[in-house]
């Protein structure tokens, strides 16, 4: 979009309600990861994920990186 002219001003916000909160310091940067792969895949009813939630998630997160990164082998050598 760059060089065009955007006019936000008539743009909706909405927030979701409830929103999960950040309950430590550390977090935001899984917290934004979460949010996001939620917004990907249209589930923001009721955002399933809070603070209780972040232990894991990383290591989800990698286990998902690591087969994206296998499956773009396999599909490589194949060509």
């Amino acid at each position: 979009m760059k060089g065009r002219d955007l006019y936000t001003a008539n743009w909706s916000l909405r927030y979701p309600d409830p929103c999960p909160q950040q309950g430590s310091g550390d977090d935001c940067a899984i917290f934004t990861c979460k949010y996001m792969e939620c917004l990907a895949r249209r589930d923001t009813q009721g955002l399933p994920f809070t603070q209780d939630d972040m232990s894991s998630v990383p290591a989800r997160f990698t286990v998902h990186l690591i087969k994206a990164y296998f499956n773009a082998q396999e599909r490589s050598e194949r060509i």
